[in-house]
């Protein structure tokens, strides 16, 4: 996807304070969640703070958990809140005690606040034309990378992160990718970077058909063959796989995952899992002498190596993005992000024109 709004380097005059549009999470008496438009104050940095304008912020999983009331009960979630920890943006103004970030700068940020605090999640986060962050949370975005990709880093960090556990991928590797989300996605784009033989599961056409176009060598429906080890054979030759990432959290892909592993495989469980059981043949683990891992998140410690390595390969996340909402319609990115038939990756935007005259208040489309 071409990157087609807020790519500006120039926001370097800080605006008057007061309210700005953004993507509010409410929950209502009743217990019910909704995203929806609406205003959020602004206040100027701390000093320790950034003032943000952002670019770019993506719809995650976890937002997903939140309007669905399934985040776990250790997360206290403050409503309402401003959504969005995944992002990039423009430093309006840095507060009196913030060294080595100044207006005009291209940033990106981690979401962890401490603890089981997140941006984003529990706390403000992005989604506001508008915003303040940690100058610590913040990392600057290489010349290399623009905004778009940039504000895709933090599921390509978590990948990164999970591949570190299990000792990465080379290109000796076949490499299985069970659930072609945005999690799923950056796997894929990370083993084919590497020389990796890719084969990817997915019921959804679309994502079949991303990952297909980002390397991938062989795309299956699992729905319409279940038998995936049969059908990874009928494809490639080979039914198993050096490496098999499960990324989906369906307790079906996570059977299979265990299924599709070679003697002395790995297994990298990254999908979140609802379900309490998955019907999974445990004895597979010391039959073939399976290494199980599991990944979430991408610890702070991860994320410069993570931009490193887009910056130095030239990779375009945005290949992922099918989409870009503008904030005014937050409920409907959150609807879309939910149709896998639809949408691979969904980004939010702030509807106001930037310095370069292109509008976000359109829907666009990847190619």
């Amino acid at each position: 996807m071409s990157e087609t709004v807020n790519d500006v380097r120039t926001a370097s005059v800080a605006p008057p304070l007061g309210t700005v549009p953004a993507v509010l999470v409410r929950k209502d008496a009743d217990g019910t969640v909704t995203v929806e438009p609406g205003t959020a104050p602004v206040t100027a940095p701390k000093p320790n703070e950034l003032l943000v304008r952002p670019a770019y912020v993506g719809v995650c999983g976890t937002d997903i958990e939140i309007l669905h009331g399934s985040m776990p009960e250790s997360f206290k979630i403050n409503y309402p809140h401003v959504l969005g920890h995944e992002w990039s943006g423009i430093v309006v103004e840095a507060g009196t005690a913030v060294e080595g970030f100044h207006p005009g700068d291209r940033v990106l940020g981690h979401g962890h606040l401490g603890g089981n605090d997140w941006f984003g999640v529990t706390h403000d986060g992005a989604a506001a034309e508008l915003f303040t962050v940690p100058a610590d949370m913040c990392f600057h975005i290489p010349d290399e990378v623009d905004m778009l990709t940039a504000a895709v880093i933090e599921p390509f960090a978590c990948v990164l992160n999970g591949l570190k556990k299990i000792g990465g991928i080379s290109a000796a590797d076949t490499v299985h990718v069970h659930g072609l989300g945005a999690i799923g996605l950056n796997a894929v784009i990370q083993a084919v970077t590497a020389g990796a033989e890719v084969v990817v599961f997915d019921p959804s056409p679309l994502r079949r058909e991303t990952a297909m176009k980002l390397g991938a060598a062989a795309a299956i429906n699992p729905v319409e063959t279940p038998d995936t080890t049969g059908a990874a054979a009928a494809a490639m030759g080979r039914p198993f796989a050096d490496v098999v990432i499960e990324a989906s959290g369906n307790s079906a892909a996570q059977a299979a995952a265990l299924e599709s592993a070679d003697h002395n495989g790995r297994v990298l469980l990254m999908g979140v899992s609802t379900p309490k059981f998955a019907p999974a043949r445990l004895g597979l683990v010391q039959e073939r002498n399976l290494l199980i891992t599991s990944s979430t998140g991408a610890p702070v410690a991860v994320w410069p190596a993570a931009i490193r390595y887009v910056a130095n390969t030239r990779l375009n996340l945005g290949e992922i993005v099918s989409t870009v909402v503008p904030f005014s319609r937050g409920d409907e990115a959150l609807q879309r992000a939910q149709d896998s038939s639809r949408e691979t990756k969904v980004m939010l935007a702030p509807d106001a024109t930037n310095a370069d005259g292109a509008a976000a208040s359109s829907t666009h489309k990847a190619n």
